[in-house]
């Protein structure tokens, strides 16, 4: 049986909390409730979701900081804004951060559920087709990797790196910790293979980028794109994801694979 879609539901009021959540529950959702957008940022930072319903006007963090926040950890979250009073300004920043829907806070509860059912069904969507993608991606490294090995004389065969208890098998894009397969995606692989290929030397965030997903771009966004990945690897690879000692962060410029992991 698959998990339910976790939606992360982020109001200042306790009775929009309160409604939203019963209705988002019964519909079949695991509901997280945040009161205010600092402890959204702290669930966010501790778990994944697949849905952000957060409130435009909030104290302290308002909720643009909270969508902000979000995008930088989960690029491909679905996101629904709710507000008292649509603006341009608001409007303009929803197309920046690909903001699935604006909701007045007037709005019926069950219609908030059926715009938020509508984000995870096209949230879902998108995912399959990026799955598609990354499987192509992947069909088309294998066919230049084979290519290659004919056109140098080899047979093919598999190419294996071993970094202490860490296994990667290029050939067939599997890793294993410890003899335990670790269930990545291919970009997950793609970017701890990068990682393991200049295991102890730190990799910059655009040319992780560049290595596991083949194209340039800039080390702030290359930052944005590839952090959670890396939040993902760790959740998959680390003992302890919060005390990582596999994949270590170099402070505001990129990540390196640790030699001292065993």
């Amino acid at each position: 049986m698959s998990q339910p879609e976790r939606v992360l539901l982020v109001d200042d009021e306790v009775n929009i909390r309160l409604t939203l959540g019963a209705l988002l529950q019964r519909a079949g959702y695991d509901v997280t409730t945040a009161a205010g957008g600092k402890e959204a940022i702290d669930f966010l930072d501790r778990h994944a979701y697949d849905l952000l319903l957060v409130d435009l006007k909030m104290p302290v963090v308002d909720g643009m900081q909270v969508v902000a926040a979000a995008r930088a950890r989960y690029p491909d979250l679905a996101i629904i804004v709710l507000t008292g009073h649509g603006s341009l300004d608001t409007a303009i920043e929803g197309i920046r951060y690909n903001i699935f829907d604006y909701m007045l806070k007037t709005s019926e509860p069950a219609r908030v559920v059926e715009r938020a059912r509508a984000a995870l069904q096209s949230h879902a969507a998108d995912a399959r087709r990026r799955a598609l993608l990354d499987a192509v991606g992947q069909a088309v490294q294998e066919l230049r990797g084979a290519t290659t090995a004919n056109a140098e004389g080899g047979h093919g065969t598999e190419r294996t790196i071993t970094i202490g208890a860490l296994q990667l098998d290029s050939w067939r894009q599997v890793a294993s910790l410890a003899g335990r397969t670790l269930a990545l995606t291919p970009t997950e692989f793609r970017v701890l293979l990068c990682l393991a290929e200049h295991v102890g030397t730190m990799l910059s965030y655009a040319q992780l980028v560049k290595c596991a997903q083949g194209y340039e771009t800039s080390d702030l966004e290359a930052g944005e794109l590839i952090k959670p990945h890396i939040h993902h690897l760790r959740q998959k690879l680390e003992p302890d994801p919060s005390s990582p000692r596999y994949i270590l962060n170099v402070r505001g410029k990129g990540y390196l694979l640790s030699v001292a992991n065993e």
